[in-house]
């Protein structure tokens, strides 16, 4: 709690600095042709790069990778980037960057993007003498893991004026995309003492879940700076539709689950970015 009261603090005060950076630039301001007035309006041809802070923007619910024995789990895919709480807006989501068509339209492209991969190392027996002893120590086997987790957001957005020179309403839409997936392979091979092999994995066990949807998109951005600015944002509609694909082996049937998602009001992000 307290890191929001400092971060809002901060932000209460660059503002009301800015502002009264602007009125001050005003009225020493008597006449057009000895007063440099700055634009802050995005123009046409302009880029911003935005970093984006909230929620947590990949979607990986319901991302439970198949047992090697025993049946495969019917837990389906869920949107947990659609939440009912855990809102941190200190948590860095992503990246936004928007080109300027025009000076009020916009193309925008946001996202992100984490790959982990784990080679596995198969195990090596401990060598034991007839007394039961370790002469030499066993090692146990390394599991390969494989994890993808990507996201991106293609959408448009229309820029609006108002009173003051330094605030941007705008409202959009934008179509979201997600994908993930874990799999994992233990190489472990156990010999029991009357002679039976035991092989954990022939082959890797995964899932892969694929998202997409559609987002209304309704946000403000306030320029303390020619070409810095703080941003708010909100999805008041949104759709997500995700399906997931659990493979318990290669060869075997693979088990689908799929699952819609609709949210009001229910997604925000906090964006610091800077124009170009």
């Amino acid at each position: 709690m307290k890191k929001y009261l400092i971060l809002s603090f901060i932000l209460l005060i660059s503002l009301t600095s800015a502002n009264a950076q602007s009125k001050d630039s005003k009225s020493n301001c008597k006449s057009s042709d000895t007063c440099n007035v700055v634009k802050y309006a995005p123009e046409k041809g302009d880029f911003t790069a935005a970093m984006l802070f909230g929620r947590g923007a990949f979607l990986n619910g319901g991302l439970q990778v198949p047992s090697s024995n025993g049946s495969v789990s019917g837990i389906a895919p869920y949107a947990n980037d659609v939440d009912a709480n855990s809102n941190y807006i200190s948590n860095m989501v992503g990246a936004e960057g928007r080109y300027y068509v025009t000076d009020k339209f916009a193309l925008t492209l946001s996202g992100g993007a984490i790959f982990r991969n784990t080679p596995s190392q198969l195990a090596i027996p401990a060598v034991i003498d007839v007394n039961g002893n370790t002469i030499i120590q066993g090692y146990n086997a390394v599991i390969a893991d494989e994890r993808v987790d990507a996201n991106a957001t293609l959408g448009v957005q229309w820029l609006f004026n108002t009173k003051n020179d330094r605030l941007f309403p705008y409202v959009g839409v934008a179509l979201p995309f997600d994908y993930a997936r874990r799999s994992l392979f233990d190489p472990t091979i156990t010999v029991a003492d009357n002679g039976n092999v035991n092989i954990t994995d022939l082959t890797a066990r995964h899932i892969d879940i694929t998202a997409f949807g559609i987002q209304a998109v309704a946000g403000v951005d306030y320029y303390v700076a020619k070409d810095v600015f703080f941003g708010f944002e909100i999805k008041p509609v949104s759709y997500n539709y995700a399906f997931s694909v659990k493979s318990p082996a290669d060869g075997m049937i693979k088990l689908e689950a799929d699952t819609n998602t609709t949210s009001f009001f229910a997604q925000f992000s906090f964006k610091l970015g800077f124009k170009f």
